[in-house]
C-alpha cells in the first residue's frame, strides 16, 4: 500500500486514489492519504504556511466539498485544518476554504470546469489566538511575493476552537459521493515560501527544502505520489 511518503488514511481502501502519469485523480467516496512533512510547520507569529497545486475540475455539486486539508497528526482522522472545497456554480465552480469547523468562504471568480488551475492556500501565523489570516490564490502572476497578487478570496479564523500549534502532514480527501468534486491533482507542494510553491516546481527540484530553519518536503505529483491500492 502507498508508495514513496504516502501513506492510507483510516483503513477505508474501496475506491483507491488512483496515479496516472504522476497525476494524481480525486473522486467520490473512497481511500484517503496523507504525506508527513519532514519537519514539523509550528505557529510562530510572523510566519506563513503555504500548500500549493495544481488542479483540473471535472465535475462538482452545488453543495460542494473539500479535497485538500493538512493536518497536525500524521494519519488523524479528525480536526482537519485549512480545507480546500469546490462547488457548482453557474457556467463553472468557485472554490472555498474553511480554517477548521468555522465558515466555509468561497471565492466569487467562476473557474471553468476542465481547465487547469494553479492554486497557492496561504495561512499567516498572528500572534495571539484564534486570529490567523488565510489567502487564496489562483494563478498567481508574481510567483515571488504573495502580496503582490489579488488573493481569489481572503479568510480569517473563524472557528470556536483554537488554531492548531502546528502542523505535520498534507492530506488527499475523497469526499461524499453526493457533493465531492472529481478533479485531478499535480505538482503539490508544501513551504514556509511562497516562491517554493507558486510556481509548477520543476522535475529536478530535490526532494526537501530548507528555509527558516524548517525542512518541508516537496511533494509533487510526479515523483511522489502513487497508486494507494
Amino acid at each position: 500500500m502507498g508508495q514513496g511518503s504516502w501513506l492510507q488514511t483510516d483503513s477505508i481502501a474501496t475506491s483507491p486514489i488512483q496515479v496516472n502519469s504522476g497525476v494524481v485523480t480525486l473522486g467520490a467516496s473512497g481511500q484517503d492519504a496523507y504525506a508527513t512533512f519532514t519537519s514539523v510547520v509550528n505557529n510562530v507569529a510572523g510566519t506563513s504556511f503555504y500548500v500549493g497545486a495544481s488542479i483540473d475540475v471535472s465535475s462538482v455539486h452545488n453543495t460542494g466539498d473539500y479535497f485538500l486539508h493538512v493536518v497536525r497528526t500524521p494519519g488523524t482522522t479528525s480536526s482537519f485544518y485549512d480545507k480546500i472545497f469546490a462547488k457548482a456554480t453557474t457556467g463553472g465552480y468557485l472554490l472555498g476554504f474553511q480554517d477548521l469547523s468555522g465558515t466555509i468562504s468561497y471565492g466569487t471568480t467562476v473557474l471553468n470546469l476542465a481547465t487547469t488551475y494553479r492554486i497557492v492556500l496561504g495561512e499567516d501565523f498572528v500572534s495571539g489566538d484564534m486570529n490567523d489570516t488565510f489567502a487564496l490564490y489562483v494563478n498567481p502572476t508574481d510567483l515571488s511575493v504573495a502580496a503582490n497578487n489579488t488573493p481569489y478570496l481572503t479568510a480569517t479564523w473563524s472557528s470556536a476552537s483554537s488554531e492548531a500549534p502546528s502542523y505535520d502532514a498534507v492530506n488527499l480527501r475523497q469526499g461524499t459521493s453526493t457533493d465531492a468534486p472529481a478533479l485531478t491533482l499535480d505538482n503539490l507542494a508544501v513551504s514556509q515560501q511562497f516562491s517554493d510553491v507558486a510556481p509548477v516546481p520543476e522535475p529536478s527540484t530535490v526532494a526537501f527544502i530548507a528555509l527558516g530553519g524548517a525542512a518541508l518536503r516537496i511533494l509533487r505529483g510526479r515523483s511522489q505520489t502513487g497508486d494507494r491500492s
